[in-house]
């Protein structure tokens, strides 16, 4: 076969490079038409995700509704009952809200769920946005591995392209932030009757005293309600130590209508627990621990921080935790002195009435500790010091003083410098020798 001619090769490449040139513009054109799906498709998926969002969102205002119409104190039952089935909702839809606390009251035992309903459907819109978003990328990923070596440039750059444009879902987020308040129907306050009313039921306790048919004058407790009022009087106390600012008739009011009311909510019933920055109690608290840090009594400084402690004032109780870790730490370093001197604080005021030198349980003299207790002390101090003393050092509840070693002085080498040699050689073996070289 002979070789082509010139015009006829040209002719060949010629045609070999439009019909490249028609792949290239090909798939151009499919790339578009990929473009304009893969858009399609967002938009879609887009809605479908707006759907759920709004969905999920429902639900979530629904379960404010009810929490909010129940109170606060019946949020667990609602999350134990609904789980995480929004379905169950509907159950509340025609009730009021002593309807739906006494239906929840059904659940106030049940254990509590997991994880709460809102924070449960946030994580559901999470899960659902990841699902959407792998199907979009599932369609932006169709285009690939279709080209051929003289177009896999143009797919490259189509597959960047498309993947910019269409990028991802437009997320929302939904609030976490709720508070379900007291409740619909629930009194947060007292009226000044409401408050006139309950002092009547108080008084109303008590009863004047009979010996016989005569009456004596003394107002007593009503047979049976002597407890009742002790607890009364004793929350009204804890009320005004922890800095309630009302009158004494306004706290008994208060705790009176928590008692015959217990779904009331008064703001004032937080006296109870939690002492305001004012409260006398917290200064008498931080007073007795002082007072018992001066007289060393431990229990006494830790039964001050439990006071605090108790009315959630847990700022203060950890300043006083650190002081009292301070004390005790400094209280197993004492040094001899500072327990002799301990042992003689009031030594004058609380000796014993026995004459000294014939004190028969009085232990004797220790030579060992004489640089503690020396003998003319020993001597002038009563029995129960004596014993004191002795008993704090054996406890070893102080810190012995360090002996001091004295300082050894630094011995330096014999010097050569300007000997000769043979005296160098009998001053290095002297040197030797000494331990100096």
């Amino acid at each position: 076969m002979g070789l082509l001619s010139s015009r006829t090769f040209r002719q060949i490449a010629t045609g070999a490079l439009t019909g490249i040139e028609e792949k290239r513009n090909d798939m151009r054109d499919r790339i578009d038409t990929y473009r304009e799906k893969a858009v399609n498709k967002k938009n879609e998926i887009q809605k479908k995700y707006n759907e759920y969002f709004d969905e999920e969102k429902e639900n979530i205002n629904t379960f404010k509704t009810v929490a909010t119409a129940a109170g606060d104190d019946y949020l667990p039952a609602l999350n134990s009952f609904v789980g995480t089935d929004p379905s169950r909702l509907s159950i509340f839809d025609r009730m009021n809200a002593n309807e739906i606390r006494t239906e929840l009251d059904k659940y106030k035992d049940a254990a509590p769920a997991d994880t709460g309903f809102i924070q449960s459907r946030q994580e559901q819109l999470k899960l659902k946005e990841s699902e959407l978003n792998q199907n979009l990328q599932d369609q932006v990923g169709l285009f690939k591995g279709t080209s051929t070596l003289f177009t896999r440039d143009i797919e490259d750059r189509g597959v960047k392209d498309i993947q910019a444009e269409v990028g991802t879902l437009e997320s929302q987020r939904l609030k976490k932030d709720f508070n379900a308040g007291a409740g619909i129907g629930i009194k947060t306050n007292l009226r000044l009757s409401e408050v006139k009313n309950n002092n009547d039921i108080y008084s109303d306790l008590f009863m004047e005293e009979m010996i016989g048919d005569q009456k004596t004058g003394n107002i007593i407790p009503k047979p049976g309600f002597k407890q009742y009022i002790q607890d009364i009087d004793t929350s009204v106390s804890l009320m005004i130590s922890n800095g309630y600012q009302g009158t004494e008739a306004e706290a008994r009011a208060e705790v009176i209508e928590q008692k015959n009311n217990p779904s009331y909510k008064g703001d004032n019933l937080v006296f109870l627990t939690t002492a305001a920055d004012n409260a006398p109690i917290i200064d008498n608290a931080i007073t007795i621990f002082n007072q018992a840090r001066d007289s060393r009594n431990v229990e006494e400084m830790k039964e001050a921080i439990s006071t605090l402690e108790k009315v959630n004032r847990l700022e203060e109780a950890d300043e006083l935790k650190l002081q009292l870790k301070e004390f005790e730490k400094n209280e197993k370093n004492l040094t001899a002195e500072i327990v002799k001197e301990r042992a003689l604080e009031g030594e004058d005021d609380t000796k014993s009435d026995k004459i000294i030198d014939f004190q028969v349980d009085k232990p004797s003299f220790r030579k060992e500790y004489k640089d503690i207790l020396s003998r003319s002390e020993w001597s002038n101090l009563s029995e129960d010091k004596v014993r004191e003393i002795y008993k704090l050092i054996d406890e070893g509840k102080y810190t012995k003083p360090e002996k001091k070693e004295p300082e050894k002085e630094e011995r330096k080498p014999l010097t050569t410098k300007g000997a000769s040699d043979s005296d160098k050689a009998v001053i290095d073996g002297i040197n030797t020798f000494l331990g100096l070289s």
